[in-house]
């Protein structure tokens, strides 16, 4: 027994000791930035903190020795900062402010990249954390677009050149998990996705993950992308508006009671139908391609807005309640005379609209509850009508329409500054229903019919444990598909360890679960563009899609380089031809089949005062198996892009900014078709590479009484390379025999040619 207190009184002792442990420091009027590289180095402890908060702070300090603890509070004393433990090696640094907003800093993540890439763009051990408003300009983008700023991520690409085909490590476009403060979208895009829809003036902060998705995220399989507008209530009306050469916009923030009640407001609308540009010209040239749209005006319109709203409500310092809705609208009205008595009109109407109400309580400093319901429609109406008198006509109708709604209750535990616990339940409804119909004024033909609904019931449960140097985090979701009796457990586990101060080391393992996708359409349009339908899984023709992925890199940082590489490998399975646009040559059966898709990403960054310099490489090898087509063997999936090479530049002089990107990649997979129109190899060629430099620039400026102006201009596609980008099978309905033996056509798709943009934005 005297053994046993005898340690416990030394281990104490030496705890003790070791947390009084002191050192000499001695400044006058220093950089506070150079005080925390010594104090770092000495204790050996790191801080986390946004480069601006502390670049003009400076402190001085009296020769002798401090403790840890007593040089923070020379920290504080001395500036307008808070030091904030997180755990027993890193502190976080941040405004002072009031304790409960000091708590909720407590339990944010901790930043392991503070600039990735750009200002406004950080990265942590799970995701990456983008803030629209404060990113700086990117190569060929304008108003920071979410969805374009995120393909300067290394493993995100786009080779259709759009905003919205974001293929994320080998996943397709439908894969990835899109919401707006919950709501669900189903078509992010403008423009046949040519740009987002997601205004990116409203104050709001992107989530981006990519691998250990949090269990409280479901539903897809790739990419979560999970953008969440501002709790804040201002204190002020603030208004930001602004103009470019496609569209308009404005955002108001204002109180409607003091520190109590808040409401935003935003809209953005094309004038595309009253002006063409030439940046919306060479948008029209790249998107209809290969239809019969030419030249749009007045009459012959294509336009598209969205609008947002936001009431927050804080009735004390525990509570936080917000509703929120969204519009999002894309209109197509074309009319063309193709002979003398033969006229044809095209119409097509996609909305995504929704609502949700979020309501936060902190029952106690440590337990926390969130609640969310959720309300999104998709749909997309598409009509073609040929009228060749008065009596005759042809008309092909396409309907599609996606009801998704749901409630989730959410609970967050600190069990102590080392560990966390949250857990929660979800419930949600998808109705999804598609409609292609042929007719005219003799008879109605359906060509394909199908309405499914399901209700999904999940629960999750995701830790959170630091180890000293290592870092912990195990996950468990479960899902039942009431209406299939299907159900899924989704193990997810990220792990992290600190090998030096320099040096991190991560690995991942997650299974993702999915009930419904996009497949091509079974029937003929000129608008091939927009030849996707959602449908909703039967666990018989369309089966679950399930996915696991291993991810193992590192992150190096020191002397303001940054070496980030991340390896991983990800299978699948219940995916379908039809999905690919693959039917079989005798019969229009739809082929399961599985795949896999194995990669690399790696980033080196280097970073100084006025400028940044980073190089992305991307390795992927994506590979699909159906046991009816290719005689079995695997073949390039539709997502294969085997490298991809990003080389990125920017530099800052006062008030300027200067931005350039030169970006390669090898050329898509393409099938071949013989002179009778069917297939005889599955993605076995290759079409040349890619590439294309961008650059972008911009200044901004303050008035006399305080009001910030910024203008810019982008070029896309500097030198105007026109590159062949997609070849594309469509199905062919010529006679009856085409709807039993699929006979195909090919389609060229080009790159977008040379594109100006310019943009001037206000802020008061």
């Amino acid at each position: 027994m005297k053994k046993l207190v005898f340690w416990c009184f030394f281990l104490c002792w030496i705890s003790l000791s070791w947390s009084q442990k002191k050192e000499s420091f001695f400044y006058k009027n220093v950089p506070l930035i150079k005080v925390l590289s010594d104090i770092e180095k000495a204790f050996d402890v790191k801080y986390s903190y946004v480069d601006s908060l502390v670049t003009s702070q400076r402190i001085s300090v009296p020769k002798k020795l401090y403790s840890l603890a007593e040089i923070n509070t020379e920290i504080e004393k001395q500036s307008t900062l808070k030091v904030i433990q997180i755990n027993d090696r890193f502190y976080s640094i941040n405004h002072a402010k009031s304790i409960d907003d000091l708590e909720k800093i407590h339990q944010l993540e901790e930043v392991i990249v503070e600039e990735f890439l750009a200002k406004g763009i950080k990265k942590t051990s799970q995701h990456y954390i983008i803030s629209p408003q404060k990113v700086q300009t990117l190569p060929g983008i304008t108003d920071a677009d979410i969805l374009q700023s995120l393909q300067q991520l290394p493993g995100v690409k786009s080779p259709n050149e759009t905003a919205t085909g974001l293929y994320i490590r080998g996943g397709t476009a439908d894969q990835n998990l899109i919401l707006m403060d919950g709501i669900r979208l189903y078509h992010p895009g403008h423009l046949f996705g040519m740009i987002s829809s997601i205004n990116p003036n409203v104050e709001q902060t992107v989530n981006y993950y990519n691998k250990a998705v949090n269990p409280k995220f479901g539903e897809r399989v790739s990419g979560i992308i999970d953008i969440k507008s501002t709790d804040k209530i201002s204190n002020q009306t603030k208004i930001n508006a602004g103009i470019n050469a496609l569209n308009a916009d404005v955002y108001v923030q204002m109180p409607l009671v003091k520190e109590k009640l808040g409401l935003q407001l935003s809209g953005r609308k094309s004038y595309t139908e009253w002006l063409q540009s030439p940046t919306f010209n060479q948008l029209e040239n790249k998107v209809f391609q290969n239809t019969n749209f030419e030249d749009f005006d007045n009459n012959n319109q294509f336009k598209f807005h969205d609008y947002s709203a936001k009431l927050n409500f804080k009735p004390n310092g525990k509570t936080e309640i917000s509703l929120s809705g969204l519009v999002i609208k894309n209109d197509l009205d074309y009319r063309n005379v193709i002979e003398t008595d033969s006229v044809s009109n095209q119409k097509m109407n996609i909305e995504n609209y929704g609502f949700s109400l979020n309501w936060t309580q902190k029952h106690s400093p440590k337990f926390t509850q969130k609640a969310l319901v959720f309300y999104s429609l998709y749909s997309f109406d598409y009509l073609k009508r040929q009228d060749y008198d008065t009596n005759k006509f042809e008309a092909f109708k396409k309907l599609n329409r996606v009801v998704d709604s749901g409630a989730e209750l959410n609970f967050g535990y600190q069990i102590n500054e080392k560990s966390n616990l949250d857990f929660g339940y979800q419930v949600y409804g998808n109705d999804i229903s598609h409609l292609f119909n042929s007719y005219n004024q003799d008879i109605g033909v359906v060509l394909s019919l199908r309405h499914l609904y399901n209700i999904t019931h999940a629960g999750f449960v995701y830790f959170k444990q630091d180890f000293g140097s290592w870092n912990f985090q195990p996950g468990l979701r479960y899902n039942f598909y009431s209406q299939m009796k299907a159900s899924s457990f989704e193990p997810r586990l990220l792990l992290q360890k600190a090998i030096s101060e320099s040096l991190i080391w991560q690995a991942s393992y997650e299974r993702r679960s999915q009930v419904l996708s996009q497949v091509r359409e079974n029937a003929a349009n000129d608008l091939s563009l927009e030849n996707y339908v959602w449908v909703l899984s039967d666990n018989n023709e369309y089966p679950i899609q399930k996915a696991n992925q291993f991810t193992s890199g590192i992150i190096f940082k020191k002397n303001h380089w940054l070496l980030d590489v991340d390896a991983y490998y990800k299978n699948i399975t219940g995916i379908t031809s039809f999905t690919l646009g693959f039917l079989g040559q005798n019969g229009n059966e739809i082929r399961q089949g599985k795949g896999f898709t194995k990669g690399i990403d790696v980033l080196l960054q280097k970073s100084a005062a006025s400028w940044r310099a980073w190089i992305t490489y991307t390795y992927q090898d994506s590979q699909n198996r159906f046991s009816t087509l290719n005689d079995g063997y695997y073949f390039a999936s539709n997502a294969d892009i085997k490298h991809s090479f990003n080389l990125a530049f920017n530099k800052k002089w006062d008030n300027f900014l200067f931005t350039a990107g030169w970006f390669w990649h090898s050329g898509k997979p393409f099938s071949t078709i013989d002179d009778s129109g069917e297939i005889t190899s599955y993605n076995a060629q290759r079409l040349p590479n890619y590439h294309r430099l961008d650059v972008s620039g911009s200044y901004q400026f303050k008035s006399t009484k305080g009001h910030t102006f910024k203008i810019g201009a982008s070029i896309y596609n500097l030198y105007n390379r026109n590159a062949l980008i997609s070849k594309e099978l469509e199905r062919n309905y010529a006679n009856v025999s085409d709807f039993i033996t699929p006979r195909y056509s090919m389609q060229e798709f080009y790159s977008l040619g040379i594109m100006p943009n310019v943009f001037f934005r206000v802020n008061f």
